[in-house]
């Protein structure tokens, strides 16, 4: 049974985890209760339904008929569009899906995924999908999906990683997966994410970790909980688990938030939380 289901009806984003594994996909009976899929959490807003990366979690994705679809790509790194030509709405002619991405090492989101995603490697392009599949250039602004208002702002991570800020009816999402921390950029993302309800942060290493991965472009859960408590953060959900990390692990790690349980989550695969 799943622990982490925080639901309301009437909540402004209803966020559920399809993937929180990170760098690559696992499976096997040590990784169950977290979950082995990579990077995909899928939003509810009001009409409009918007995936956060394209890991192998969005396999189970199971999109409403009557929502239009857009899905925020962080960066093009394999663990989080891996997914993308098994998503099934990829497979309905009366969809239209917009994918939001930014051009980086001197491709487009559109150049870029046609060159993982096409033969040798897989059959189709994702433009010859049923589906109508638009690609936009991430716009440097504000822009807005339907009543969603969205932000961005650039994250540390080799070839670069964006991070999100998502607005809508007064509540506020942030995701910052992929984040290596530096002094600056944690000013940065404190002053970004301030007052929001809810913070999904990248938390791979652990302290004694880290010095091993520096570099990497991945985070701790000690910083993130630092930056989440700078920003006055609602609730801080930490996801990008290691590959090698197991539930038992997982789990202990959790322990060491066990006093701010009602604001740290460990983020499992199949957890509901509305904001």
């Amino acid at each position: 049974m799943l622990e982490n289901q925080i639901e309301n009806s009437d909540a402004a984003f209803q966020l559920t985890v399809l993937g929180a594994r990170g760098s690559m996909p696992v499976d096997g009976k040590d990784f169950a209760a977290y979950g082995g899929a990579t990077s995909c959490y899928r939003i509810l807003a009001g009409n409009e339904e918007i995936y956060l990366d394209a890991g192998n979690g969005i396999l189970s994705a199971a999109p409403n008929p009557d929502t239009r679809i857009t899905i925020l790509l962080t960066h093009m790194h394999l663990d989080h569009i891996i997914g993308l030509p098994f998503f099934v709405a990829l497979g309905q002619a009366n969809r239209c899906i917009d994918i939001f991405a930014k051009s980086r090492s001197g491709l487009s989101a559109n150049e870029a995924v046609d060159r993982l995603i096409s033969p040798p490697f897989w059959p189709l392009k994702v433009g010859q999908y049923p589906a109508n599949v638009t690609f936009h250039e991430l716009p440097e602004e504000s822009f807005s999906i339907g009543a969603v208002e969205v932000d961005v702002m650039e994250g540390t991570h080799p070839q670069g990683a964006t991070i999100y800020r998502l607005t809508h009816r007064g509540k506020v999402l942030v995701y910052a997966t992929d984040f290596e921390h530096t002094p600056e950029g944690c000013e940065k993302l404190a002053r970004f994410a301030e007052d929001c309800d809810l913070l999904i942060y990248d938390a791979q290493y652990t302290e004694e970790e880290y010095p091993k991965y520096r570099g990497y472009g991945h985070s701790t859960p000690q910083v993130g909980f630092d930056i989440g408590t700078r920003a006055n953060a609602g609730k801080i959900l930490f996801v990008h688990h290691a590959p090698q990390r197991t539930d038992k692990q997982l789990l202990a790690m959790a322990q060491e938030f066990a006093p701010y349980a009602d604001k740290v989550i460990f983020a499992k695969a199949g957890d509901r939380i509305s904001v």
